[in-house]
């Protein structure tokens, strides 16, 4: 079963999707790499229950997804032609968490397993020293994004480095770099998120070494301030973020939200573009910064508009959207859950 349905995501139909129950989703993202001719999905439903998932493409401040239904144990393919108007960097969301595997490929070529990495800190790594290698780098960030190529050799000395701008959100850039020695890591480093792509040649074919992130990225978490994780109380919580609070009040009220779970009080706040120095993913797989933070908090409110409601992974996703509409968040499910201290928060590791 495949049932497909174009919807443009302006701000009515944010106002109703961020007045929906957020649940987790993952999200895969694809550098420009095919023209959508030639570009095929591969989707593989491997549960017992029926799965959707959408592609996303970006035009300015709009949001374009089409979605398809998969049955239980299925396995369907997409062409690029039925939702890219061009070449051009995309994602696709599934519908809830490690349900679907998804590939790509270009004509004939090798499929490529998509990830939803979006560190800004990622090591690529190489079977063998490589002198050459075809990066794809997808800006993940609202802004400019200045990424940071480094290569090693087998014994850690560096043999190469290059600085690359992504000028605008979802820009790509592809090259292919030739180093002056054999290398068999490349790190890459960005101001904001991102998604990368490396290949090297191997017995005639292109091979793709998937970007990791060994750890997370060290966030400027300043000591003088007071951090609050917020989540749902799930028992296993899938999405979280950090807020920063400096007026003893607020932090006399976090504190007793934690003390008081009863309380049940939802956090009314204002958002700006950028992390802020702590915001991060702190349940995701890489813990990567959120681009946004709170610049403030109005209330600890029993009740909030629904249009405000939403999911911290769900601001991310539709930021541009969020901040054109004022930036202001009430989760409906999140609430405080514990204190963290500037360690914690800059590390991105927390304590038992």
């Amino acid at each position: 079963m495949d049932l497909s349905i174009k919807t443009t995501l302006g701000t009515a139909a944010l106002m109703f999707l961020l007045s929906t129950p957020a649940k987790a989703s993952d999200v895969f993202y694809v550098p420009a790499f095919c023209a959508p001719e030639k570009l095929t999905l591969l989707v593989s439903n491997k549960t017992a229950e029926p799965q959707r998932l959408w592609t996303q493409v970006r035009f300015d401040d709009e949001l374009q997804e089409i979605h398809h239904d998969l049955d239980p144990k299925s396995e369907i393919k997409i062409a690029g032609s039925e939702f890219l108007p061009d070449l051009r960097g995309f994602s696709v969301k599934t519908g809830t968490t490690n349900s679907l595997q998804i590939k790509a490929r270009c004509e004939n070529s090798a499929w490529i397993p998509l990830s939803s990495v979006t560190s800004p800190q990622v090591s690529h790594y190489l079977p063998t020293s490589i002198s050459t290698v075809k990066v794809y780098l997808l800006n993940l960030y609202l802004k400019s994004n200045t990424v940071h190529l480094r290569a090693f050799n087998k014994t850690g000395v560096e043999v190469a480095s290059q600085d690359v701008t992504l000028e605008k959100y979802y820009d790509t850039k592809t090259f292919k770099w030739n180093l002056p020695a054999e290398a068999s890591r490349v790190e890459v480093s960005g101001e904001g998120r991102l998604h990368s792509w490396l290949f090297y040649d191997s017995l005639l074919s292109e091979k793709l070494s998937p970007g990791v992130a060994l750890k997370p990225v060290t966030l400027s978490a300043e000591a003088i301030k007071t951090y609050f994780l917020v989540s749902t109380r799930d028992a296993r919580p899938e999405e979280a973020f950090v807020i920063a609070l400096e007026e003893p009040q607020q932090i006399a009220t976090a504190r007793e939200q934690i003390r008081n779970p009863a309380l049940e009080k939802i956090i009314v706040a204002g958002i700006e573009l950028g992390n802020g120095g702590h915001n991060r993913a702190f349940m995701s797989r890489d813990k990567s910064p959120y681009s946004w933070s709170v610049n403030r908090v109005d209330a600890f409110a029993d009740f909030a508009h629904i249009d405000c409601d939403g999911s911290p992974d769900l601001t991310e996703e539709r930021l541009m959207q969020k901040l054109n509409e004022g930036g202001r968040i009430c989760f409906w499910r999140y609430r405080i859950t514990r204190e963290l201290t500037a360690s914690e928060v800059s590390s991105g590791e927390l304590k038992p």
